[in-house]
């Protein structure tokens, strides 16, 4: 196999692509993570796990968001491979549309789940906390409203293939906000000023975008518009992606609705740092490939093979997580007693751990899943999504039954080491080498030795190390170079 030369690899599109949304996922998250510590201490525990559950209940809300990024990238993808600027057009207006009547529905939402949490009291808040989620939950749905006008706003961008403009232009917002809730704590101001800010800074942000991308793409009008071919068009593959949107806000929330629920705010703010380290190790890798999506389907488009594609970006996947969660593994305790201070640090180190083994195997899943969305194979991409529900929710159960809250955080885990597997060898039978079901655990095992050798950290990690090296140097050298 050629080398590619170093100079022509960085001038190539996908490595721009993959290093600004990189840089997207990773600076502002980091940021975030950097100041959590501090709105830990300023705000308290107790309302910092309120200010997590008012982001749970909004995350939710999203069940009404139907899948109209996914489906403008993917239309766009396509309308430009075949050099339409016309269906473009016609696409964009129509996903603008259903975005705008979107932020109508996510306020009403937020709204009547304010109205149910001032009534009911689901999580058993106390009366002071209560009223404040209960403001919360209304100015977030208004902040969340409008990112849903920002995504489909950065789709356009994505479909292109352009993640570099559509991360800088995210990279700003991101950071503008974040900037406010600072200056808010800073300022001595508390959670409900925090949200207020949000929702100012977010409107403003969120209309210049509009503004930059209206001179980028004249042939866009925004303006309103309905016609039943493009909505059914539209429909045709966000309705999917909307139900893999719904199953994928269950299975990652509803941990956190237990938690506090069972254990409180205080508990909630610790799981939820946690989960978020995790989360966002997730986002960077997902980030650096997104653009595989796009390519895959047009590929599709061109009826060419996505194999050559796919192997080599699990691959890299492989290499990336090796590196990434063996330096957290080696170096962490010292990382995060730093960062969080030794109180904090010692009520999340364990739950931090295991969502580090929990990514360890979701990783594996980020190709296949943008391969199958890129191949027009979106309800089998559905079914994996309702496996991985149903597998969460119950080993959860199991879980908790055993191990208590944290138990919580161990079945997310086994459910990812058991719903993997299980969609990397039918993926392999049905889009990839469409030979045998055993195929994909060729990329399975690196991660499961992988996860062996850290769980022992002795002698007895040395063998699996090697197994992973072995395993790693069998898909480079023969499946790779098969194709």
């Amino acid at each position: 196999m050629k080398l590619i030369n170093l100079t022509t690899l960085l001038k190539r599109r996908e490595f721009s692509n993959s290093a600004w949304n990189i840089a997207d996922v990773v600076v502002l998250p980091f940021m975030m993570l950097v100041v959590t510590p501090y709105f830990i201490d300023k705000l308290g525990a107790e309302q910092y796990g309120v200010w997590m559950l008012v982001n749970s209940i909004i995350v939710s809300i999203g069940v009404v968001n139907f899948g109209i990024g996914d489906a403008t990238i993917k239309f766009v993808s396509k309308y430009k491979t075949l050099n339409s600027t016309t269906d473009i057009g016609r696409i964009v207006n129509a996903g603008f549309t259903l975005a705008l009547l979107l932020l109508v529905a996510v306020v009403l939402l937020g709204s009547s789940a304010a109205v149910f949490i001032n009534l009911v009291n689901p999580f058993n808040l106390n009366n002071s906390y209560r009223n404040l989620a209960v403001v919360s939950v209304f100015l977030g749905a208004i902040v969340f409203g409008l990112k849903q006008l920002e995504q489909l706003a950065l789709s356009l961008f994505k479909g292109y293939e352009r993640y570099d403009t559509s991360s800088k232009i995210s990279m700003i917002s991101k950071t503008v906000l974040l900037a406010s809730q600072v200056t808010v704590v800073i300022a001595g101001y508390h959670l409900m000023e925090i949200f207020i800010a949000s929702v100012i800074v977010s409107f403003i942000v969120v209309t210049g975008e509009f503004v930059v991308i209206k001179k980028k793409f004249r042939f866009v009008s925004f303006k309103p518009q309905f016609t039943k071919q493009t909505i059914k068009e539209i429909f045709s593959f966000s309705t999917w992606s909307w139900i893999q949107s719904v199953l994928g806000i269950i299975a990652g929330q509803v941990d956190r609705f237990v938690v506090i629920t069972l254990a409180g705010p205080v508990f909630l703010a610790y799981y939820s740092l946690a989960s978020t380290i995790g989360s966002q190790v997730h986002t960077v890798f997902t980030a650096a490939v997104s653009w595989v999506f796009p390519k895959v389907s047009a590929k599709t488009e061109r009826s060419e093979s996505v194999a050559g594609l796919y192997y080599k970006m699990q691959l890299l996947i492989l290499l990336g997580e090796v590196f990434v969660i063996s330096c957290l593994f080696l170096f962490g305790d010292v990382l995060f007693k730093a960062w969080l201070g030794a109180e904090t640090y010692s009520h999340s180190i364990l739950l931090i751990k295991i969502f580090l083994f929990y990514i360890l195997f979701t990783l594996l899943s980020i190709i296949p899943h943008f391969t199958l969305l890129g191949a027009n194979l979106i309800r089998i991409a559905t079914f994996f999504m309702s496996l991985t529900v149903v597998l969460t929710i119950c080993f959860m159960i199991l879980g908790y039954h055993f191990y208590g809250v944290v138990g919580v955080a161990y079945g997310k885990m086994v459910s990812a080491m058991i719903s993997i597997p299980i969609m990397l060898v039918i993926l392999h039978k049905i889009a990839i080498e469409k030979k045998s079901f055993y195929s994909g655990l060729i990329i399975y095992l690196p991660a499961v030795c992988f996860a062996a050798a850290l769980y022992f950290q002795n002698l007895v990690s040395v063998p699996f190390a090697i197994l992973v090296v072995l395993q790693l140097f069998y898909i480079y050298k023969k499946k790779i170079k098969e194709i």
